[in-house]
This record gives structure tokens, C-alpha cells and sequence, in this order.
């Protein structure tokens, strides 16, 4: 059993973030930057804002969880190998039915509000779940998945969590942000948390940050394990557009970047490093199955002419060379995976036409999509293919943070790139139950394949039950994927060492970045 949550490479958070114009860095090329090597600080380029929602860690999903693991710590940690390790709970055990996790704390633990870790105030955490904001604990509240009937304390140091069904494993979802431990303030006052962390992690947010542009962490003194973080200072640079960020690293203004490929040969031919890991759909998603903000997406036929209408092949060879034209939801690597769809759904316009006839949209129809300068050329030549069928796309560019927030409830259709190395977890935190279904469209197909690959208890069972949500998301259209990708970390080889990630994971740990011997 994976990381729950662990596979929402690009939670709401995300999905927000590359919707927004952020600062460019408009910088030239030449070689890799050779100026003094400062091993004392490290600067970050993401490809969106690291706290689009404030800094309340069970908001978000792992996209964020390298920023966030700066800020909190969580009950479990991830391992540089993938597996999972003791964290703020330094001990567990289940009942003999595996329907009660009982954890046994750390001691002396101290967060930003000065409060200290106790069984309480992991009972206060857990006992957020009814929120629906909190993405994090979407699969433990009431309903879902792993539904948590309740929290008790114990000792001082002991808690109790009791589950609606024996949940063998779950430790491991505590080492994702479902984890992350927030202060006795934060969880007094969450509206604080908006502006101000309340975490225990190895670093505290310097006031130097700016929202939105860069955030700035400094070494926590309190915190046991900060030195096991090889740096006092970690930027996090926000930095959308894909070829400025790959400047940025060229000229030394970031050490360590997120690359697209179409980046990382400019990126090698400057002398950086690259590392690269696979897994990561583009895809666009349907956030309006009910037709309420544009009346042809209630139709399923309609969303499936998509699958039909998109050139997929021409896309990945025009725009994202080293990429992978994708007619699967799920990646190659996938249980779930199959050839099948690849010819099922293949690029048809005729079909597409036939579907849209039969929906009552012979003449087509209309409606708006928010971009950016990260997702402009792809939404461009998407456009051109349903230009094609009769659809008319009308490309918006995000003017602020809020308008891309507003577009998962204001417009129909939305592009994000989705990691689904655990189905489960993004099944359940963000398609069914989280950002992409803020009108709470219900399908019993992807609701029952979903339980039956969490409920799955061999690797047969799991192929099986992976296979009908991955056909079932593309015939239903709540999923059009576009191709899979490469996750790229470059890095400047004279100032870091070679990145690793932990596991399957996209996101290195952030203890794993090294300065360069």
C-alpha cells in the first residue's frame, strides 16, 4: 500500500497555480552561473505558488508537501527510499482487528505558537476532518474511504484513532500531509493559518517572503532534527513560465528548478545537472459534469467527444518532445494501465462529430477555458482540434489568484498535471470527493472501482479493479488526458549534488538536497 495522498502531485493548489500569471524571470542564457558557491542557502524554482491557499498543510496535497515539510512535521515521515519511517509518533501499534491505531508521541516537540506536542493536540488535528476544505483528510472523514469514527487521548502521549473498517497500514498515509501536525493556536484560530504558519518543522517562514513570488525559509532552532537539513536558508522562487525558469537556473538565480522537457536539453547544454522521474499525466479534467456553468458538459457523450476530437500525437511531437501521447488516465507504469484504450479512444474527429449529433450538439457549442503562460501553447493547439469538431474554446488568460481559484466553480473544463502512483488517495482527495467536483457530480462506476481498488488484497485484484477506473474515467470524460511526462529537477552541479527522489515520489524530500562536495 502506497502514501495516500502521496500521488496528488498536483492538488487544487497546483491545478490554481499553473492557472496563474505569476512573475516571470526574463533572464539570458550562457553557461551554468560560476560564481561563489554560498553553501549556506538554496533557491527553489517552482512552476506555481507554494501556498496558493495560505499555510494550513492539510489544504494541499504532496505538490506542496516538499515546501510544506519545511513548516511542520508530520506524525510519520517518508524515507529517502520510499518507505515510511517514525516521526512526530515515535511508536505504533493496531488492535487485533486493525480497526484501532494507537500512537505513542515524541516529547519536548515546540511549535511557532510556543504551545508543545501532546495527544490532544493530535486529537484537535484529526478531529478537522469534517472540514471539506481540508483536501488532506477528504479519505477520513465521515463517508470516505478510511472514515476515522473517532480520536482519543490516551496519555499525554498516547492517542487513539478508531476507524469505520479494520485499516491495516495506515501509518502511511501519515507520512503524506494527511500527517502534518498544525499548532495549538492554528488549530484554535484556522483563519490565522491563512497568513501565518504554526508547525514544528526544521524551518520558520522568514518575513522577507511575498506571497505568490517567493517564500523564504530560515532553520528552526527548535526543532531536534533541523540539522539533518543541509541548508539555513531555502528559497522557494514561483517562477511559471517553464523557459524562465530554466534561465533562472542557467544564470544562478535558482539552484534547483523544476524543468519541463522541452527545457532539459537547453538545461543539459548549459552544463546542469537533471534528474528525472516518470508518472505525471497532463490532463484536461472536467470540473462540471452537470452542465451548471455550460450546459453540453452535463452530457457524457459530449465529454467523450473530447476523448475523439484531441490529436494527442500531434500535440506531444509539436509541443513536448521526450513526452509521451497519452489516450490512458492512469500512466504507462500504472496496474490499471492498458492498451486497449489507447486504440479505443484514438484520435477520431468523425466520431467526435457523431457524439456531439447524438447529444443534440450537431452545431457544436461554446465556452471558456482559464489558461496561462504555462498552459497557453497546449490549450492553443487543443483549441485548433475542436475548432475541428464544432467546438469553439475560448482561452482566458488568469488576471489574479482569485479568478484561478474561481475557475474550478466557473468554468467547465480545466488542464492539470496528476501523478497516480496511488489511484486511491487522488481518487479520493481530489477527483471524487476534492477540487475537481466542487458540484459534487457523483458517478457509482468510479465510486465502486475506487472501493474496490482500496479494498483490493492482492495485486491480480487491484490490476482489475485500477483498469475499470481508468476506463471508466475516460469514458465517463471526467478525465481527457493529453500525454504522460517526465518530472525534471535540474540543478546546478557545481552547488548541489545530484537530486534523488524518495521513492516514486516526484517531490525529493527536502532534506535530501546537498551542497555540492
Amino acid at each position: 500500500m502506497k502514501l495516500l495522498n502521496s500521488t496528488a502531485r498536483r492538488s487544487a493548489a497546483v491545478l490554481a497555480g499553473a492557472l496563474l500569471l505569476g512573475p516571470l524571470t526574463a533572464c539570458g542564457g550562457g553557461s551554468q552561473a560560476a560564481s561563489a558557491v554560498n553553501k549556506d542557502a538554496l533557491t527553489i524554482a517552482v512552476d506555481s505558488d507554494s501556498a496558493s491557499f495560505g499555510f494550513d498543510p492539510l489544504r494541499v496535497a504532496d505538490a506542496q508537501r516538499q515546501f510544506f515539510e519545511g513548516l511542520y512535521e508530520n506524525l510519520m515521515t517518508l524515507q529517502p527510499d520510499g518507505s515510511v519511517g517514525p516521526g512526530l509518533a515515535k511508536e505504533f501499534h493496531y488492535s487485533a482487528d486493525n480497526t484501532v491505531l494507537t500512537l505513542t508521541l515524541k516529547e519536548g516537540v515546540t511549535f511557532t505558537d510556543g504551545e508543545t506536542l501532546d495527544a490532544a493536540l493530535v486529537k484537535a488535528n484529526l478531529d478537522r476532518r469534517s472540514d471539506p476544505a481540508l483536501s488532506a483528510y477528504s479519505a477520513i472523514a465521515k463517508g470516505g474511504a478510511q472514515e476515522i469514527t473517532s480520536v482519543s487521548v490516551v496519555s499525554p502521549t498516547q492517542v487513539a484513532i478508531k476507524f469505520a473498517k479494520p485499516q491495516p497500514g495506515f501509518e502511511k498515509n501519515l507520512a503524506s500531509t494527511m500527517g502534518m501536525v498544525v499548532g495549538k493556536s492554528g488549530v484554535a484560530d484556522t483563519a490565522s493559518l491563512a497568513k501565518t504558519p504554526d508547525g514544528s518543522g526544521p524551518y520558520t517562514l522568514d518575513p522577507s517572503t511575498v506571497k505568490g513570488n517567493k517564500y523564504v525559509l530560515v532553520k528552526n532552532a527548535k526543532n531536534a532534527d533541523a540539522a539533518d537539513y543541509a541548508y539555513n536558508k531555502i528559497t522557494f522562487s514561483v517562477i511559471q513560465d517553464p523557459q524562465a525558469r530554466a534561465n533562472a537556473l542557467v544564470s544562478g538565480q535558482a539552484d534547483v528548478a523544476m524543468l519541463t522537457s522541452p527545457t532539459v536539453d537547453f538545461a543539459k547544454s548549459k552544463g546542469l545537472g537533471v534528474s528525472q522521474i516518470g508518472g505525471t499525466l497532463h490532463t484536461m479534467v472536467s470540473f462540471d459534469k452537470t452542465g451548471k456553468t455550460a450546459p453540453a458538459f452535463g452530457s457524457e457523450k459530449v465529454r467523450q467527444a473530447f476523448q475523439y476530437a484531441i490529436n494527442r500525437q500531434s500535440l506531444v511531437d509539436a509541443l513536448h518532445k521526450g513526452d509521451i501521447a497519452s489516450w490512458n488516465a492512469l500512466p504507462k507504469d500504472s496496474a490499471g494501465f492498458t492498451e486497449t484504450l489507447n486504440t479505443k479512444f484514438a484520435y477520431n474527429p468523425e466520431k467526435a462529430k457523431s457524439l456531439l449529433a447524438e447529444a443534440g450538439y450537431g452545431n457544436g457549442f461554446e465556452f471558456t477555458i482559464v489558461g496561462s503562460a504555462e498552459t497557453q501553447t497546449d490549450l492553443q493547439a487543443v483549441q485548433k482540434d475542436l475548432a475541428a469538431v464544432g467546438i469553439k474554446m475560448n482561452i482566458k488568460m488568469a488576471s489574479s489568484t482569485d479568478e484561478a481559484f474561481a475557475a474550478v466553480a466557473t468554468t467547465p473544463l480545466g488542464y492539470a498535471a496528476l501523478g497516480w502512483d496511488n489511484p486511491v488517495g487522488l481518487m479520493y482527495g481530489v477527483v471524487l470527493n476534492g477540487f475537481t467536483n466542487v458540484q459534487k457530480a457523483t458517478d457509482e462506476q468510479l465510486t465502486a472501482a475506487t472501493g474496490e481498488a482500496a479494498a483490493a488484497k492482492d495485486d491480480a485484484a487491484r490490476k482489475t479493479a485500477l483498469t475499470k477506473l481508468n476506463t471508466r474515467l475516460l469514458e465517463s470524460g471526467w478525465m481527457i488526458p493529453l500525454y504522460e511526462s517526465l518530472t525534471n529537477q535540474g540543478y546546478n552541479t557545481k552547488k548541489v549534488q545530484q537530486v534523488k527522489f524518495a521513492g516514486s515520489n516526484a517531490y525529493p524530500l527536502l532534506s535530501s538536497y546537498a551542497p555540492a562536495s
